[in-house]
């Protein structure tokens, strides 16, 4: 197996090496976590995950029906802050704390660990790009997070059959976006498990009737690209919106690995 699949033991594996500390514990960011099981296998014996095939990003639609193939998607974020319920406190949790991971608690604030980053990942794995983003087990509540330089980047392209021709389309979110979300109820975080940030990607163009825009022309075509920001008529906003969506459509969960 390449050295560069072994090295997805950072996020997406259970597999030791790479430079990791020995602990499987970990922050992911990613598209929803089916689209993770289902290019990867998992040896019931060892409860070892082996990588068999990369990840393909997901089609994506809009509310009318018109489908974007995702080419990549790609964020890079920084100033991470994870609360952790109950208050236990720095001390409880100090000698657990993995290189690189801060806590921070004072008088009846929650106790809250930090990640500085920045951590530049790619989305359809959730692998981060030399880095190794670790928390130590216990219950987790919210986190929030910045967008580091480049921010959000998912490319999709719309394949027109009917006249062999394709149109490029970028969803992204600027530096410096704050983004977060918090639990709908406690979620703990055990040894070997992972804690999921996942982006919600059937959210981003739901809303948006870009079908019957890019028919009427509503949705301009120029180069070869089509842009949110220039739409019109039922689609006027349409980029904000769907940065809303974005921004707003993100998901918390545990899992093992």
């Amino acid at each position: 197996m390449p050295s560069r699949w072994l090295c997805l033991s950072l996020t997406t594996l259970a597999l030791s090496g790479c430079g990791d500390t020995g602990t499987h514990t970990r922050l992911i960011f990613s598209l929803n976590a089916d689209l993770l099981n289902a290019s990867s296998g998992v040896a019931p014996a060892s409860g070892v995950r082996a990588m068999t095939s990369p990840p393909s990003p997901p089609d994506i639609k809009s509310g009318d029906g018109m489908r974007f193939q995702m080419q990549t998607a790609r964020v890079r974020v920084s100033d991470i802050r994870l609360e952790l319920a109950g208050r236990p406190g720095c001390e409880s949790v100090r000698e657990q704390l993995p290189e690189g991971t801060g806590c921070e608690q004072s008088g009846d604030s929650p106790t809250t660990l930090t990640l500085a980053g920045p951590f530049a990942i790619h989305l359809p794995s959730g692998e981060p790009y030399e880095a190794v983003m670790e928390l130590p087990p216990g219950t987790y509540r919210r986190i929030d997070f910045v967008l580091g330089a480049d921010g959000f980047t998912a490319e999709t392209r719309h394949f027109e059959e009917s006249v062999s021709q394709s149109w490029s389309m970028d969803l992204t979110l600027p530096a410096g976006t704050a983004m977060g979300i918090e639990a709908a109820s406690d979620l703990t975080l055990k040894e070997g498990g992972s804690l999921r940030v996942m982006f919600n990607q059937d959210a981003w163009l739901k809303e948006l009737p870009l079908g019957a825009c890019f028919q009427n022309g509503d949705l301009p075509r120029t180069n070869a690209e089509l842009s949110l920001d220039s739409a019109s008529g039922q689609c006027q906003g349409a980029g904000d919106r769907a940065r809303d969506a974005i921004r707003t459509q993100l998901k918390l969960e545990t899992r093992s690995f």
